[in-house]
């Protein structure tokens, strides 16, 4: 069975060597790492700016790491900005705060309102609290707190804190482990009462 074993692993390294087949290694490596601190201690004080940073179209992982703090901004992770590893210090310590709301001043919908809006493929987050600030009481709204529309993208221990309609998982495929998510949903009834 040993022979049968290495046998078989040794066609695979010449038939993939030969054909120049390339062969899974393991885990990506992360090309480069940004550390935003708003304190200015970091290569960044903005998450925006840092992902700005990123080349379009770019096919190696960054890591933009956030230092623990509360990052007052409105973030969006463009389609042409794939490879990101957002990485935060903890969802306790970290959190992207933003107050957009449905038809509100800024003439924001749904979708527009996101205070984290990720349209790219390829992105992993995780330790990060996504909060959106508005707190409903003068208008019942949708105050979207994260806003997913990327294929393939992976969220671990995150929060997503809002008023209605916190989490916008959209299009693509999603996967969420460790999460918390606080918000509530109205029926029909009540959103056409208004």
């Amino acid at each position: 069975m040993k022979c049968l074993f290495f046998f078989f692993f040794f066609l695979i390294t010449v038939l993939s060597t030969s054909l120049h087949v390339p062969v899974a290694t393991g885990i990506a490596s992360i090309a480069k790492t940004i550390v935003v601190n708003p304190s200015g201690t970091g290569d960044f004080r903005s998450i925006q700016v840092a992902i700005n940073s990123v080349p379009d179209f770019n096919n190696q992982w960054i890591k933009i790491h956030l230092a623990s703090g509360v990052y007052r901004e409105k973030v969006v992770i463009s389609a042409y900005k794939s490879y990101i590893l957002l990485e935060g210090e903890g969802a306790q310590k970290t959190s992207i705060e933003w107050g957009d709301y449905a038809s509100d001043s800024g003439g924001h919908d749904t979708t527009s309102s996101g205070t984290v809006t990720s349209y790219a493929s390829n992105i992993v987050v995780a330790g990060i609290t996504f909060k959106n600030k508005y707190d409903g009481y003068s208008h019942m709204k949708q105050a979207v707190a994260a806003m997913i529309s990327g294929d393939k993208s992976s969220l671990y221990s995150c929060s997503f804190i809002g008023y209605q309609d916190t989490l916008a998982d959209l299009f693509g495929r999603h996967y969420f482990k460790g999460c918390y998510i606080q918000g509530v949903t109205f029926p029909t009834s009540i959103r056409m009462a208004q």
